[in-house]
């Protein structure tokens, strides 16, 4: 394969167009992480930019024919990194509620590296392999529009959980509804719970957040199936070489 134009496939793998968003994408998100507390605004477009490139990079490789193993980790690297950051903002916000947010970095990350490696041993050279025992894991990767779904509301509650603890969001876009009394409860001990009691309604971020949990939920219960059966596929790889 010869040298060929910058928006068709050549050797030059560092520069490919979809790295290149790439890139962007970690830069976007330290630049996130980075002005949180001071600019919180600014923090949640520039996540919310990073987080769009994250499908545009997907596009631009197929697009292009610039798909590359350094991609595909560069990828998922960058994906687990910057969920990681935005609940590590979560867990300095609430604090009370630390060991849930470090419980989904633990399961995030858990389950996408043991997938990645155990894809790996199949012979994928991809963490999303579509091969998988489960079927909630082959639906969650086959269906694009599922997974995107999926990943949508887990970035979009997220950061609405963020901006939920400002002042200004609290009062923001008052909706005539109550919080479920679960999340009262959830919310005691945190930076919500001296200004819950003034709320005449559910702002709007709220509601945002509320409409995205369904799909958080379908989100961890992927991850969980998917530890474990990538956990069962590694065993398996172990006892075959035994025979």
């Amino acid at each position: 394969m010869g040298d060929s134009g910058f928006f068709s496939r050549h050797r030059k793998v560092f520069i490919y167009l979809p790295n290149l968003i790439g890139y962007a994408r970690i830069l976007l998100t330290l630049g996130a992480l980075t002005f949180a507390f001071s600019y919180p605004e600014l923090c949640v477009g520039a996540y919310f930019l990073a987080f769009v490139c994250d499908d545009l990079d997907g596009r631009a490789a197929r697009a292009f024919s610039q798909t590359s193993t350094l991609g595909a980790v560069l990828d998922m690297v960058t994906d687990r990194v910057a969920t990681t950051g935005l609940l590590a903002l979560l867990c300095a916000t609430y604090p009370s509620l630390h060991l849930l947010f470090i419980s989904l970095i633990a399961l995030d990350i858990f389950s996408h590296w043991f997938q990645m490696y155990a894809s790996l041993l199949a012979g994928s050279s991809t963490h999303k392999d579509v091969r998988s025992r489960s079927w909630l894991v082959r639906t969650y990767y086959r269906n694009r529009i599922f997974m995107g779904f999926c990943c949508v509301c887990c970035e979009v509650m997220y950061l609405a959980l963020f901006l939920l603890h400002l002042p200004a969001y609290q009062q923001l876009g008052l909706l005539p509804l109550q919080l479920p009394q679960p999340l009262l409860q959830a919310a005691s001990g945190t930076p919500l719970e001296g200004s819950l009691g003034s709320w005449q309604g559910l702002p709007a971020v709220g509601v945002v957040a509320l409409l995205a949990l369904p799909g958080v939920l379908v989100k961890q219960a992927c991850n969980w199936v998917q530890l474990r059966t990538a956990m069962q596929g590694l065993v398996d790889y172990d006892v075959n070489k035994m025979a």
